[in-house]
């Protein structure tokens, strides 16, 4: 699976975890999508550290790099 694909739906995940309360959600589904994204997260973290391109600076050469 894409980089991006992973991070897009995690990223949905979030904003939708954010709004259920709002939209009438039941509570045991706001409390196992609370369980579920740290590991959401981590995984998020685990693709992006697998198979995202490292700068081709140093940290002394360039403090930030932006794509």
């Amino acid at each position: 699976m894409k980089m991006w694909i992973v991070i897009c739906l995690v990223s949905l995940f979030a904003v939708f975890f954010q709004l259920a309360p709002y939209i009438g959600m039941a509570d045991v589904f706001i409390y196992c999508m609370f369980f579920l994204s740290p590991f959401l997260v981590a995984y998020m973290a685990y693709v992006i550290l697998k198979y995202g391109n490292p700068s081709g600076h140093s940290f002394d050469e360039c403090y930030y790099e932006d794509l």
